[in-house]
Parts: C-alpha cells; structure tokens; sequence
C-alpha cells in the first residue's frame, strides 16, 4: 500500500520516521542506562581498569649485618641450657708414664676448679676465669708456660688429630673455618661415646662431652699437645 502513495508523500513519510526516530536518541552515541534514567552521560572508560591493590609490602631496611668476628678474645656465646656432666671415670689402660703422671696431675688439678664463675679477662678461682685464664692456670700449676690468649695458645706445643687427643690436650674453635680462634678447652678423656674438656664457659668452669654438642662440636678446629 505504501508503494501506491504517489512518490512525494513517500519522501514526506520517510523524512517524518527519521525525525522521529533521531528525538528518541536511537542514533546518539550519549544514550545509555544512566541517559535513559535521567543520569549523567556516561564518561569513557578503558576496557580493563587497574586493580586497587595495596601498597608495596612494607620491607626491613635494616641490610643485613655482616658475619663479623667482633667479639672481645675472652668472650664466648651462650652455648645452650646448662646440662652437667659428671667426669668419666679415668682410663686403666693409660700407661702411668711420667707424662701420663703429668697429665693426669692436669686434669685432677683442674676438676678443683669445677663451678668457678665465668670472668671476661679472669685469671685466678678468686675473681673467675676466661678460657684461657682457666687453661693457662690449671697448666702453670704443673710447670708448663702458656701464651695468654686463645689465639696465641694454638702456637704453643705440638699439633695432634682430633681423634689422638690424650688428658691434658687443648682444643681450640673457630666460628667459621677462617675466622680467628675465640676459645679452648682442656681434655678430660677421650671416650668411644666422645671427647671430654673442661673448660670456662658462661655457665662457668664445666665438663662437657664436645663431640656430642650441637654447639661446640661445628666449631672444633684444631688440637695441640703442649706437653
């Protein structure tokens, strides 16, 4: 029927949708559900938006402290709860040489001083010992001349293994294979179940089994003889 109106009122009829169709905002690019509901034209956003996400994780700005060996020679670590071991029993089958004699007079004298308080620099039962103090001590009382220090004591005598140490023997340790000497022990017996010493240590003058020790048994480094 459309097609039977004469062609002007065809044209007439096609401008009039046109208009009417453009006041509905069909061909307007601001038409939206926010238009359409009386809100604002909508403002352009991107096809994916940045996550709100929290600030960089806050770090510790403290570099890390360097593995210095800045301890006073004397000074030694806490080395864990004070568990007390009793001497063991002395070896029947050590030859009763004088060495042996000398020995043994060592370790006995130096079992006297079990207890004696711990002191930074000490050299006497009266006012505590270091580890040196303690060692350079027990070993005058038998005529045998030790250096002062840890350290320096590692040049006296005669190195020996490890597993050779005999009564009397010094061990010395080190924090880590190249850092300086920081204490020594004497030992009391060389047993299957370990190496006994007596020593100063914080918790004072103690036996310990070394090789049995989660704390002294790393940082064993050397053994000398000094008899």
């Amino acid at each position: 029927m459309y097609q039977l109106l004469p062609r002007s009122m065809q044209l007439a009829m096609a401008l009039a949708a046109i208009f009417l169709l453009s006041s509905c905002g069909l061909f307007t690019t601001e038409y939206n559900y926010n238009t359409s509901r009386g809100g604002s034209p909508a403002q352009e956003r991107p096809l994916y938006e940045e996550e709100n996400t929290p600030p960089e994780d806050s770090r510790d700005t403290r570099e890390d402290e360097e593995d210095r060996d800045t301890e006073i020679v004397f000074e030694e670590e806490d080395e864990g709860p004070d568990v007390p071991i009793e001497a063991p029993a002395d070896d029947p089958d050590l030859p009763e040489t004088e060495e042996a004699l000398l020995r043994k007079e060592a370790v006995d004298y130096a079992k006297t001083f079990l207890g004696t308080k711990y002191k930074l620099g000490g050299t006497s039962p009266k006012s505590g010992f270091d580890c040196s103090g303690f060692t350079s001590y027990v070993m005058k009382q038998v005529d045998i001349a030790l250096s002062r220090t840890s350290q320096a004591q590692e040049n006296n005598g005669k190195k020996v293994r490890l597993k050779n140490v005999q009564p009397g023997d010094l061990i010395f340790y080190r924090r880590t294979p190249l850092g300086k000497v920081f204490h020594v022990s004497m030992v009391v017996a060389n047993k299957e179940d370990g190496i006994y010493v007596i020593h100063s240590t914080s918790r004072g003058v103690v036996i310990d089994n070394v090789t049995k020790s989660s704390y002294w048994s790393p940082k064993i480094s050397s053994a000398r003889s000094v008899f």
